[in-house]
């Protein structure tokens, strides 16, 4: 893994943590996440392991704010996640699935489609820029003209993860980023992503990606 140099200034400024955070749906039930902790920092990859139904997704709703810890508490810069901090967070943050779904069109139009939003319009990048960042994740430039629904798993996860770094965040959620990709390609999405600028919070139950990871939690030992 390749990092650059972060300041302590930077990590403050931009750093995540869960604080004993645990979440429950009901009362009487007991907690799909139970005491995490964890901290992240520009230049961390953080990867959440357990088997299905751990709460990966509810850790993921609990960061954007669309839960709200039952206790403990998650922190962004420093200061508690309240509700006018989701707000700057979630502007801050990419989340990008497992199984990316553009919508119906080529490639060419409907990739441009989250850069519609107002907090991403500042990011939309050339047709130039994007053939070249696919080019970097083993993506053959012919698939800009084909319907977004005929390409392959491994395709579109790999069009989401180029749409991720094109939104240029400070935040990147990734749901198994590398589940339906060969061991090349998942080196080249390495190669793009790990450069330290930013923090990476991932879902995955691959070895492969986890053993690259600088922080790992598993949520079957919380």
């Amino acid at each position: 893994m390749r990092f650059n140099k972060v300041t302590p200034d930077l990590q403050k400024e931009m750093s995540i943590a869960f604080s004993e955070v645990s979440f429950s749906y009901h009362p009487e039930q007991d907690p799909v996440i139970n005491k995490v902790s964890l901290e992240a920092n520009p230049g961390d990859v953080i990867g959440i392991k357990g088997s299905s139904g751990s709460g990966k997704t509810t850790l993921f709703r609990l960061l954007l704010g669309f839960e709200t810890p039952t206790s403990g508490k998650i922190l962004y810069k420093g200061k508690e996640l309240k509700p006018e901090r989701i707000k700057v967070l979630r502007k801050q943050t990419s989340w990008l699935p497992q199984d990316l779904d553009l919508g119906e069109g080529p490639l060419s139009e409907v990739f441009f489609y989250p850069f519609t939003f107002k907090a991403n319009k500042s990011k939309i990048p050339s047709e130039e820029k994007v053939l070249e960042i696919f080019a970097a994740l083993g993506l053959n430039k012919n698939i800009w003209t084909q319907l977004f629904s005929d390409l392959s798993t491994g395709q579109r996860q790999r069009v989401g993860l180029a749409l991720g770094y094109l939104m240029d965040k400070n935040i990147l959620i990734l749901d198994e980023p590398t589940s339906a990709l060969d061991d090349e390609s998942k080196e080249k999405v390495e190669n793009l992503l790990f450069d330290g600028t930013r923090i990476i919070i991932s879902a995955s139950h691959d070895p492969w990606w986890l053993e690259r990871c600088s922080k790992v939690i598993d949520l079957n030992a919380s």
